[in-house]
């Protein structure tokens, strides 16, 4: 898979410079791929049963990734194959079938599918018995799941769609396998956070508000990936003086009764499915007597 070319495809947006930041670049500098992998799957149709193999040949996966990361469409297209037995082929052709589709073909990470639509042209070549269609795909935009280990796998369902030699769809047929292949393995890991807060006033009597406001950010929500969410807590050095929850990634906590003296606030943000803790620089904040 050659990284030049795709990286063209994914520039807009900064997509690529993400992409290199999470270093994920070693997954498309290279025509390394996973050995093929195959499913045996069995596809509903008008006719009755029909059993089919689908296989993929797709480059390798890194080991691990960002939780969230947004994957850009077509970075990772593959070989495919669709066999049947020589009989189904035959029978097939007699209804105009040439060859196949599927819009929702893609890869599970967990209970997550990344699609990756993948067409299988004719004529097929015979061999063995069984006929075998060549095909390819890519995967649309997606983004990765939630930090944890995944078995990244062939799906375990998706819709076939017969089509003949104009592309038009002859029949449509859900595919189901119960043993779907392995194609890797891959550890998600959450974003580095970034904390900005200010307090207001800086200097004020004894019995004002004190309010902290600010945002946190995560390394590729402005890629597309998911906003921080959860909870913040304003502390004033060790002691806790407030908490707050994020809204569209910012929050906005009222501080009230701190003694007179010089305070040190802070911002710790308690983290999430797809972003790490993260703590703000200090704040100073002057409370006086009157």
């Amino acid at each position: 898979m050659n990284f030049a070319r795709l990286a063209s495809r994914v520039a807009v947006g900064g997509v690529a410079t993400a992409l290199a930041t999470a270093g994920m670049v070693g997954a498309t500098s290279t025509s390394a791929s996973a050995a093929p992998v195959s499913s045996p799957y069995t596809c509903t149709t008008p006719f009755g049963p029909v059993s089919a193999t689908i296989s993929v040949d797709i480059a390798l996966l890194p080991p691990t990734a960002p939780a969230g990361f947004p994957v850009a469409a077509g970075l990772f297209s593959f070989k495919s194959n669709l066999t049947v037995p020589d009989s189904t082929a035959t029978a097939l052709a007699g209804f105009g079938i040439t060859g196949a589709k599927s819009d929702d073909f893609g890869t599970a990470f967990g209970d997550t599918v990344a699609k990756a639509p993948v067409v299988w042209n004719g004529p097929p070549t015979s061999s063995g018995g069984n006929s075998t269609f060549a095909g390819a795909g890519a995967n649309n935009a997606f983004v990765l799941p939630k930090a944890g280990s995944y078995t990244v796998a062939m799906p375990k369902t998706f819709t076939m769609l017969a089509t003949n030699s104009s592309g038009a769809t002859v029949v449509t047929a859900p595919c189901t396998t119960t043993a779907p292949a392995t194609i890797g393995n891959l550890t998600l890991t959450k974003q580095k956070a970034t904390v900005k807060a200010k307090a207001a006033p800086k200097s004020s009597a004894k019995g004002t508000v004190v309010t902290v406001k600010g945002k946190v950010t995560n390394e590729f929500v402005k890629t597309g990936g998911p906003e921080a969410t959860g909870k913040v807590i304003v502390k004033d050095g060790k002691k806790k003086v407030g908490t707050g929850k994020l809204k569209n990634g910012k929050f906005l906590v009222k501080v009230k009764g701190l003694a007179v003296g010089s305070h040190s606030l802070t911002v710790s943000y308690k983290g999430d499915d797809y972003t790490d803790k993260g703590v703000s620089k200090p704040m100073t904040v002057t409370v006086t007597k009157s």
